[in-house]
């Protein structure tokens, strides 16, 4: 599970309610020092020891808190030889008064030596000492026989002690007045040991019922306070006995559903599981869910919460939930409230609480425990105790806020469990930090998450909590020892019930939102603050005044109101409080007024009016109502009554009506006035009193009866004339009156008041208005016009009935120029629109007077039937013949029908004739680079007067690629008269597009630019390209023979070129220069090649070439293909000829010569070698191709290339011999297959030489063989004598002759073999060889006798056998 550990500062200090003090030097360097000197305070006594006598005590430094003792063991060792007995005397000569320290014994007897024996001393301190009393005392043993004695000294100190008092000077029960101020005197009292300095603060005290029992008897102040974080311990008068008030308040809830959000405290051992097991085993239907995060902080909580579809926020949002718990970091509410932490948690507990309200929840604060043994990264939570005590108090202050943002907020309170598990280990005399107790057991072992004990612990206080049912007895299923969850269910019970009783931590102690005594603020408008608000460096034992003002609000009811004054220690974190109570007095007031004077009160009618009445006091009425008239007032034209003359339970500052019914005489006019008294009284006691007298006026309003009347028949009117008619009011009302006729609009019509618009009419009389009404020319038909008058808030209305009579009347919209031009030989046309803005529907006949008499019309509508509303377009054609004569006349054109007629006048002008016409038989214009081309366009005057124009030259493309000359630019034409315009054009560089760019010629009149022809001229550059076309008539042959034929050039630019055209490479006699005009081609134009004598055989191309003249860069080619054909000389196809014209070798040897193959034709060729000859089986042949140095006796030559083969001729023969090889090369090539030879290669073997037969001597003397063979045969018998003879030499010999053998042996063995060569080898003793190649072993060939060549069986390779 995720611990977090988060630290702070060690300089931040919490202030109490909610806000943070700034250090004082004086406390904190005296508090400081005070530590310090207890810390560093050496913790081996001082002794002075005899050596026979040594001294030790169990504590040697005793801190002790003002009113506690302590009992300090001595042990006295006798260190002597002998029994001794010793006196014990204490000096305490430097201690303060406070101390006292007293041995149980004044002597110790019978100590045997080596051994020891204990005493105790007890040591005291009474209340009132300060730190300033700590001191020492002396130990004096002596051992009275011999006289000596040993001392030790003891140190003890007052340990530092904070306790704040506050208490008032006088009574505090204070009476004031609503909207009285008062201040009130306090002292507040340091009986603490330490100067400290404390802090003031105002909470109100909602229970009072403690407070009165104390007040009535007799007590004062009902002080309270205590160590930590408590508050209100004693300020109540039950519930705290011994356990006497367990349950007592509890109800029984039959379901509850909880949703717990927190982290790993929450999440252990499934808390939200136990909790509802522990409901349910009570009968409770419990619904417990969780959404929770490691180590998360209620600002976490509160940014899922308000983050749409997250899990919190669906979670808190989708259910029903009657509590919500929250839960905080383990650490973040012990932190200062001035740490940004802290106050992000509040203000987050304060938005989480809102969010839970707004869902029908209501807020538990998960208050959690402190950490086994403190927190190490936080000095302020040192120990349990300590951080327990922060986080009570920081769970408190969340609730606090949670309560003042007006938030129903509880709090469970599981770390004060833990604590009731821990002070209780405490008393029995163990040690909580240690194993083996319950309070370690709540924790696992990182001394901060619960075990299931810890997590049972808190599933009971959220028992109780919520339900106000004990947990003791639970049957629950939980799985733990039936002791330890007694004990776990008492602790939590205790904890609830007992030692927070009282404090508004729970649902079931309060209805509405919760109230806590630390931190609930002052009711809106009372000001209830101390005047200083610290009261600094107070001694120990000493105290000071405060003066707190009350001011109450003016509307304060009538009551008792409690308010908590609390003194906290900004040094021990100790607070203590007092409870004032202020009594407003009731202070009865009423205040009426009459509001009502808009109400109608006629001559002749009832009205039912009131006057408004205010509990202006501070207590509620029962009032008691008159309703009279003032004696000054008079004969009243009015009476008066009270609707009810009782108005009960008003409270104040409630606001009621008492309801008074008018009658008005008849008689009276709106002059008159009637006056009315109305009397508010209470009772008190036994009187009544009067609270408020109101005398009111009503006034007498006037009573409005008018009606309009018109003329009794139709009005007929001519719409743009109109007429006159009488509008009568008759006044049916009490008073004379001024009326006003307000004229309606009436749509198509338009009435205006002929006479004044105001008549004054008395009672009963009739006044008359004058009206003229026009109506709408282009209606007619029965229309109405309404009129009104009002007055007094009466209106009176009327309507007339007018007649429109018909009317003949038409418009002519004209043209925008009141002219029409006409050109002689030409037509205009003038479009007029006729529309009937009369009401009577018309048939038109158009006259037309003052007409030229070369000019006639034509009409396109001659009748025109306009009917009421309608228009007709009317076009008019004036025709002017050729010859007519220039001028101006004015015409009238008229429309007619019976009575009526229309005109509209304007002039028919006949004008001169502008008109130039622009024409050009060619369209397109060739740019060429080198030379300038042209054409002429034609400009024609068609007008009827002398003009003079000019020439403008524009293209909408964006290049520059040409350069124009026009001539000329600017001309004067006659009528009818031709200029002829010159357009030149070079082009100045290419890139233009290929199909030419548009340029437009405009001519323009220079009297009249209105006057003006174009014509659009395609300017193309000049594009240059042939095509060649190539017949041959011959297209193969030999070497030194021809090919022939004929080609055809074909002009595929865009302008006529020349050409030059000739072959490349090879003359064929073709170099000639062509002219063609566009498309065109030339004759056919003839050439002849002939091949070279050494022409390589098969196909070759012959290339044409033509270049253009307009464009030298344009260049075609055009390559036909012919064919040399393959020829040899003498119809051979390779000649072979040898290095050498003979060789010879010896007996197993061989040589080498060299034999070249030339091929003799001209196309490529391929082949192989063979021998024939004579005796050729006496020798081995074998082809090596030099080229690539690859063992063949195949070729591919090239046309008169040669190869050079090496012929490498071995003897297989061991007799002289002769033999004769010839070559022969068999070869393909241009499709003919022949074998060539070469000439005889003469080959001479040369054997080894035979013995003779017989004998040869010298001096030429031979002897036959028989007499040879005599003669040896002789001699080797001689031989074998001689030998016998020489074997029978002396002993001295024979060894000599031994040894000497032994040395020739010896030198034998050391000669060594020469190296074999390549496939070379040696017979064993066997006769058979190894193969070099392959390993085999072989045998030689019968009679065989080294050097000898044959070849292996096995892998074929020739093989050289040696001696």
């Amino acid at each position: 599970m995720m611990r977090e550990e988060p630290s702070l500062p060690k300089s931040l200090e919490q202030r109490r309610f909610g806000r943070f003090m700034s250090s004082q030097a004086g406390r904190a360097v005296f508090c400081v020092l005070a530590l310090m000197a207890m810390s560093l305070t050496p913790m081996v006594a001082t002794a002075s020891a005899h050596s026979s006598i040594l001294l030790s005590v169990d504590v040697q430094h005793a801190v002790l808190e003002p009113g506690q003792s302590m009992n300090i063991t001595l042990s006295i060792e006798n260190n002597g030889s002998s029994i001794e007995s010793y006196n014990i005397t204490i000096d305490d000569t430097a201690l303060a008064t406070p101390w006292t320290v007293i041995p149980v014994d004044g002597t110790v007897d019978n100590v045997f030596p080596t051994w020891s024996k204990n005493t105790t001393l007890v040591v005291r301190l009474a209340e009132g000492a300060t730190v300033a009393d700590s001191g020492s005392f002396t130990i004096s043993v002596t051992e009275p026989d011999n006289g000596v004695s040993s001392t030790l000294t003891v140190l003890v100190s007052v340990a530092p002690a904070y306790h704040p008092s506050l208490s008032v000077s006088g009574s505090p029960l204070i009476t004031m007045a609503a909207g009285g101020s008062t201040n009130v005197s306090f002292v507040g009292h340091n009986l603490g040991t330490v100067t400290d300095t404390f802090l003031l603060d105002v909470e109100v005290q909602p229970d009072l019922a403690a407070w009165w029992a104390n007040h009535t008897n007799g007590t004062s102040g009902n002080n309270s306070g205590g160590s930590g974080n408590s508050s209100d311990n004693n300020s109540g008068g039950s519930g705290n006995s011994s356990g006497n008030n367990t349950g007592s308040n509890g109800t029984n809830t039959t379901s509850v559903s909880v949703l717990m959000m927190g982290n790993s405290y929450t999440s252990a051992n499934n808390l939200a599981s136990l909790v509802e097991g522990v409901l349910d085993a009570d009968n409770i239907n419990a619904t417990v869910g969780t959404v929770n995060g490691g180590g998360m902080k209620l600002p976490q909580h509160w940014s899922n919460v308000n983050t749409s579809g997250n899990q919190w926020n669906t979670t808190l949002r989708g259910s029903a939930w009657d509590y919500v718990v929250l839960q905080d970091q383990s650490q973040v509410p012990t932190f200062p409230t001035s740490n940004s932490m802290w106050q992000d948690s509040k203000n987050a507990s304060v938005l989480l609480s809102d969010a839970i309200a707004d869902e029908g929840a209501e807020t538990v604060m998960f208050m959690t425990w402190g950490y086994r043994d403190g927190d190490s990264l936080n000095a302020f939570n040192n120990n349990f105790t300590s951080m327990q005590a922060r986080l009570t108090e920081g769970y408190t202050r969340y609730a606090e806020n949670i309560s003042s943002a007006g938030n129903a907020v509880w709090i469970a309170p599981v770390g004060l469990a833990y604590k009731s598990v821990h002070d209780s280990v405490v008393a029995d005399g163990d040690d909580p930090t240690l194993s083996g107790n319950l309070f370690y057991d709540l924790y696992t072992s990182d001394g901060s998450h619960p075990s299931i004990s810890g997590s049972y612990l808190a599933a009971c206080v959220f028992h109780s909590t919520l339900t106000g049912q004990t947990c003791v007895g639970s049957n629950d299923t939980t799985n733990l020892n039936a002791t330890v969850k007694l004990a776990l269910q008492e602790a939590a019970d205790d904890t609830v019930f007992n030692q927070t009783s009282g404090m508004s931590y729970y649902p079931w102690e309060a209805s509405g939102t919760a109230a806590f005594g630390l931190g609930s603020s002052v009711p809106s408008g009372w000001n209830i603050q101390w005047q200083e608000d610290e009261l600094s460096n107070i001694p120990a034992g000493g105290s000071a005044s405060a003066t707190l003002s009350i001011t109450v609000p003016a509307d304060a009811a009538p009551d008792f109101y409690g308010y908590r004054l609390t003194i906290g220690s900004t040094n021990g974190n100790i607070t203590s409080s007092t409870i004032i109570v202020v009594e407003v007095e009731a202070e009865p007031s009423v205040a009426t007024a009459f509001l009502r004077q808009n109400d109608v009160f006629l001559p002749g009618e009832s009205t039912l009016t009131g006057v408004q009445v205010t509990n202006t006091g501070n207590t509620p009425l029962d009032l008691t109502w008159s309703l009279s008239h003032p004696p000054s007032s008079g004969a009243s034209a009015c009476v008066g009554s009270l609707v009810s003359a009782q108005t009960n339970g008003l409270q104040p500052n409630a606001v009621g009506e008492v309801g008074i019914m008018v009658d008005v005489d008849e008689s009276v006019d709106s002059s008159s006035q009637c006056w009315f008294r109305l009397t508010a009284s209470h009772n008190e006691g036994e009187s009544v009193v009067v609270l408020d007298e109101l005398d009111f006026m009503v006034n007498i309003d006037e009573a409005v009866n008018f009606s309009l009347v018109g003329p009794l028949t139709i009005v007929d009117i001519v719409p743009a004339t109109g007429a006159n008619y009488e509008v009568r009011l008759t006044n049916h009302g009490s008073d004379e009156a001024t009326f006003f006729l307000d004229v309606s609009e009436s749509s198509g019509l338009d009435t205006v008041l002929v006479s004044a618009s105001g008549i004054t009419v008395a009672a009963g009389e009739v006044g008359t208005w004058t009206v003229n009404t026009k109506g709408d020319s282009t209606l007619s038909g029965v229309l109405q016009q309404t009129f009104s008058s009002t007055y007094n808030g009466e209106i009176a209305l009327l309507s007339v009935d007018i007649n429109l009579l018909e009317v003949a009347d038409v418009d002519i919209l004209q043209p925008s120029e009141d002219r029409v031009l006409v050109t002689p030989g030409s037509s205009s046309s003038m479009t007029l629109t006729l529309r009937n803005v009369g009401t009577a529907n018309l048939s038109l006949l158009p006259t037309l007077s003052g007409l030229p008499t070369d000019v006639d019309v034509a009409y396109d509508v001659l009748q025109v039937q306009l009917n009421h509303g309608s228009e007709q377009v009317v076009v008019i054609t004036f025709n002017a013949a050729t010859g007519a004569t220039p001028g101006t006349s004015a015409v009238s054109l008229a429309y007619q029908d019976a009575g009526f007629n229309v005109s509209y006048s304007f002039d028919v002008v006949v004008v001169d004739r502008e008109e130039v016409s622009v024409n050009s038989v060619q369209h397109l214009l060739l740019a060429s680079p080198s030379s300038t081309s042209s054409l002429s366009v034609d400009a024609t005057n068609l007008g009827t007067s002398s003009d003079v124009f000019v020439l403008e030259w524009t293209t909408q493309s964006q290049g520059d690629w040409f350069d124009f000359t026009l001539t000329p630019t600017t001309f004067q034409l006659e009528p009818g008269s031709t200029q002829q315009v010159t357009i030149g054009v070079q082009e100045r560089s290419s890139g233009a597009p290929s199909d030419g760019v548009v340029y437009t010629l405009r001519v323009v009149s220079t009297s009249n630019v209105a006057v003006s022809d174009t014509v659009n001229l395609t300017i193309q550059p000049v594009m240059a390209g042939a095509d060649l076309t190539i017949f041959p008539d011959v297209d193969q042959a030999k070497p030194g023979g021809s090919v022939y034929g004929t080609m055809i050039l074909t002009n595929t630019g865009n302008t006529e070129d020349t050409f030059s055209i000739t072959t490349v490479g090879t003359d064929c006699g073709l170099d000639v220069t062509v002219t063609l005009a566009p498309g065109l081609s030339t004759e056919p134009l003839g050439w002849s090649c002939i091949l070279a004598n050494d022409a390589p055989a098969g196909p070759s191309a012959l290339s044409f070439r033509a270049v253009s003249s307009v464009r030298s860069n344009v260049v075609v080619e055009q390559s036909d293909l012919y064919t040399v054909e393959a020829a040899w000389p003498n119809g051979s196809l390779v000649a072979l000829s040898f290095a050498d014209g003979r060789v010879s070798l010896g007996v197993d040897s061989s040589t080498t010569t060299v034999l070249t193959v030339s091929n003799l034709g001209n196309a490529e060729l391929s082949g192989t070698l063979g021998t024939r000859g004579e005796d050729t089986g006496l020798v081995i042949l074998e082809w090596k191709r030099m080229s690539d140095d690859t063992a063949t006796n195949g070729y591919t030559l090239t046309p008169g290339s040669s190869v050079d083969f090496q012929l490498t001729i071995t003897s297989n023969t061991a007799r002289t011999a002769t033999a004769e090889v010839v070559v022969r090369a068999t070869s393909t090539g241009g499709g003919v297959l022949l074998t060539d030879e070469s000439v005889p290669l003469p080959i001479t073997l040369e054997g080894p030489a035979l013995p003779p037969n017989g004998l040869a001597l010298p001096l030429g003397v031979n002897v036959s063989q028989s007499a040879a063979l005599g003669v040896m045969g002789a001699g080797w018998l001689l031989a074998i004598v001689a030998i016998q003879l020489l074997r029978r030499p002396s002993r001295n010999s024979e060894e000599s002759t031994e040894e000497e053998t032994e040395d020739d042996d010896d030198e034998s063995e050391e000669k060594e073999l020469p190296e074999l060569g390549y496939n070379e080898c040696r017979m064993d003793g066997e006769s058979k060889v190894s193969c070099p190649s392959c390993e085999a072993r072989l045998g030689v060939p019968r009679g065989s006798a080294p050097p000898f060549r044959f070849n292996c069986p096995q892998c074929g390779e020739k093989i050289r056998v040696v001696e």
